[in-house]
């Protein structure tokens, strides 16, 4: 009698339960798939230091970003955490040293290729910054 009177809605939430199981395991493979592809691109010599950055004299962020992947990658994504007097995470500021929607240069990066980077953070760095930062890849977009 139940299941007469409300068949639209138990066929509803068990479509729902269904469609979210393979909605979860679908963002699970996404994850694993990415955690795989970040394992295969590494960035090198990542400093703070003083220099010209983008045509600006002053502090910035540099490095090297090197694709050991089998893609070519349009956009690649870096966190940096700039940490406070008492180690705890002050600011988190992305940056994109691959980025092929720069006006100053929009190359993307080959397999088995690396390109240098930076970027002024002047006008980033929070003002309890200690000097202390850490970077790392979050996200890739590939061509």
């Amino acid at each position: 009698m139940f299941f007469k009177r409300h068949k639209p809605l138990v066929i509803l939430s068990v479509t729902l339960v269904v469609l979210s199981i393979f909605v979860l395991y679908y963002q699970q493979i996404k994850r694993e798939k990415l955690k795989n592809e970040l394992s295969q691109v590494e960035l090198l010599s990542v400093r703070i230091g003083a220099g010209t950055s983008k045509g600006k004299l002053g502090t910035a962020i540099f490095g090297n970003i090197v694709n050991k992947g089998k893609q070519t990658i349009k956009i690649a994504v870096m966190s940096v955490d700039f940490f406070n007097d008492e180690g705890e995470i002050s600011k988190v500021h992305k940056f994109y040293p691959v980025n092929n929607y720069s006006f100053s240069d929009s190359s993307a990066l080959n397999s088995g290729n690396s390109k240098e980077f930076g970027f002024p953070i002047d006008e980033i760095v929070p003002e309890d910054w200690d000097g202390t930062f850490t970077a790392k890849l979050v996200d890739l977009k590939f061509k």
